[in-house]
């Protein structure tokens, strides 16, 4: 009897944290279908039509399609890097295994601990610096920086579970050490390149903070930036607002979907090895 009520206690909680996690997609759904005046009457009530206006209207805004753009052009650019200069940084820190290298990687889970309040102002000073400010590059660099420390974190434990052998053989066989990561060591960090990419994509595409300070002007805003435009300082289009949302959904959703069983093979492998 015990055992059961702990199930069924297990079942409550499952119920409740699905109910509390699905809710905002719920109200989404709600907001995005209904006109005004179904709004206005109804809230939270379920939509008895389907009213697809909104969706027009979110993509007749002006830059809409820039925006779109820019997001996709930012989140594959950031994705790329930092598959690459977190792959090959933790191959190094975690082959080479001494104070020197280990001194790096502490200094990579550094970036993690720090707020980014905290970091807010300095990015912005050096941005303007290097005239990186309103362009999507500096996006590009600004993102990868802020994720670098926890992408490295996650190779570096992934690696460990690779046999130094394969490596050494490869070696005899005459491949240098950039063939030897390239051609032996990355085809193997399949299941954690998927699980970063993944990450890494929904964190560019979601992102509002970083964007907010770098991307100021109109051309170079992305998705989410693009929900400014629909609250004015007197009025609020809240249905065409969630509209758009539920629009810069589709891309995430569909990368996740797609690449979640990596995820879990990925997360898993690099929590269990580091």
């Amino acid at each position: 009897m015990r055992k059961k009520r702990i199930h069924i206690g297990n079942i409550m909680a499952l119920v409740v944290i699905s109910i509390m996690i699905l809710s905002p997609f719920y109200v989404a759904v709600c907001y995005a279908f209904k006109s005004r005046t179904d709004f206005a009457k109804t809230k939270l009530a379920f939509p008895t039509s389907l009213y697809l206006k909104n969706f027009t209207e979110a993509i007749a805004v002006p830059n809409y399609f820039t925006a779109f753009k820019n997001s996709v052009i930012v989140a594959v650019f950031m994705v790329l890097i930092i598959i690459l200069v977190s792959s090959t940084g933790a191959y190094i820190i975690t082959r080479k295994n001494n104070k020197f290298y280990g001194m790096f990687y502490y200094i990579f889970q550094l970036v993690i601990l720090i707020p980014f309040q905290t970091l807010m102002f300095p990015l912005y000073q050096e941005l303007n610096t290097i005239h990186a400010l309103n362009t999507l590059w500096g996006l590009v660099l600004a993102q990868v920086g802020m994720n670098v420390g926890y992408v490295v974190f996650l190779y570096a434990g992934f690696i460990k579970g690779i046999p130094v052998s394969l490596e050494e053989a490869a070696r005899l066989d005459g491949c240098n050490k950039y063939q030897v990561f390239f051609h032996v060591v990355f085809p193997l960090l399949k299941p954690i390149n998927m699980t970063v990419f993944v990450l890494s994509f929904l964190n560019s595409w979601n992102d509002f903070a970083i964007s907010m300070i770098i991307c100021q002007k109109q051309e170079m805003r992305t998705i989410p930036m693009m929900q400014y435009t629909f609250f004015g300082e007197y009025s609020s289009n809240v249905s065409v607002a969630f509209a758009g949302a539920l629009l810069a959904m589709v891309p995430t959703v569909l990368v996740y979907f797609l690449a979640q069983k990596y995820i879990i093979a990925g997360m898993t492998a690099g929590a269990v090895k580091s």
